[in-house]
């Protein structure tokens, strides 16, 4: 599923889906490809609509991922369930449905497994998370069937902290109570039906999982990976200071007297002397400035930054953009 406008992310999305975002140099949609490539699964179809082109141009026919890419493009939203319901004709045995908005690098089979043991009609990816009160929430029984669920409680009424991961495991007979060619969510429409028919399970997943709705969760996911995969200096080092996670892609410099701490410069950009970036993404093309400081921040493409200037908890874009 990869047609979410990401409102919160703008204006990085209104000229690039968040699913192709990228995360230490990959697009974030790689990420759950992968996984499920790597599960067994060589067919994916990609439903989308947002800058849809932008989708297709990076993930192409999927080759390169193990994998065959189709592509249903919408041109009006038809939420979750409505969306996967548009390609039924495809989908003649047990399917599995991610989100492409999530930064997903997890154990699939597994999952499919633990579904085709527990004959389930649909099961559930499951993690945990500190605040439920943004997710599904789901409680278990001892068999591993879903009994309770609650889409973005109130406070008073959180009973679990598992919630639903976005990573669905699913037979073809689930579909048959998704509406043709309606607005119809998996969360808010099926899921409580196929509770109510006893035949919804879930599962806690193995490996990295974090929602990436909000500037700061983009940074954070990269800061998740970076953790895994450990520091990738692929650009020009002249002498900066490099302290945490970091990633410095190929074509990116940082001059001598900069300072990157957990932080990611993408290519063609440039750290001057005496500038500090901290807890940041810089995106291509763009130049922190002499003596700048950068925090908690993301620099918009093709952006420059003024000398001795200071940025926190922004995304700073070049003038005109995102007003």
């Amino acid at each position: 599923m990869a047609g979410g406008l990401g409102t919160r992310l703008r204006p990085l999305t209104n000229i690039m889906p968040k699913h192709v975002l990228p995360v230490l140099g990959k697009p974030m949609i790689e990420y759950v490809i992968k996984s499920m490539a790597s599960a067994g699964f060589e067919e994916i179809i990609l439903t989308t609509g947002h800058i849809y082109d932008k989708i297709v141009e990076t993930v192409g026919d999927a080759t390169q991922y193990g994998a065959k890419a189709i592509y249903s493009i919408e041109s009006k939203p038809l939420g979750t369930a409505g969306s996967v319901k548009r390609v039924e004709a495809f989908l003649d045995d047990t399917f599995i449905v991610g989100s492409g908005d999530v930064l997903a690098d997890v154990n699939i089979k597994e999952l499919y497994e633990f579904h085709k043991k527990k004959g389930a009609v649909a099961t559930m990816a499951l993690t945990k998370v500190e605040n439920p009160t943004e997710y599904g929430i789901v409680g278990l029984d001892k068999d591993g069937k879903i009994v309770k669920f609650k889409e973005k409680p109130l406070e008073y009424e959180v009973f679990s902290n598992l919630i639903n991961a976005g990573i669905y495991v699913l037979e073809p007979e689930a579909l048959d109570y998704v509406p043709k060619e309606t607005m119809f969510d998996f969360s808010k429409n099926l899921f409580p039906v196929l509770l109510e028919k006893g035949v919804l399970y879930g599962k806690p997943i193995k490996g990295l999982w974090r929602d990436v709705g909000r500037p700061e969760d983009l940074i954070g996911a990269h800061l998740d990976m970076a953790e895994r995969k450990g520091n990738i200096i692929n650009g020009k080092d002249e002498g900066a200071v490099i302290d945490g996670y970091c990633y410095l892609a190929e074509g990116a410099v940082l001059e001598a007297g900069s300072t990157i701490r957990n932080s990611f410069i993408y290519g063609d950009s440039i750290v001057k002397r005496g500038s500090v970036v901290e807890n940041s993404i810089v995106l291509d093309g763009s130049v922190v400035e002499e003596n700048s400081t950068v925090k908690n921040s993301i620099v918009f493409w093709n952006t420059f930054l003024n000398p001795d200037s200071v940025h926190e908890y922004e995304i700073i874009t070049p003038p005109g953009v995102g007003e």
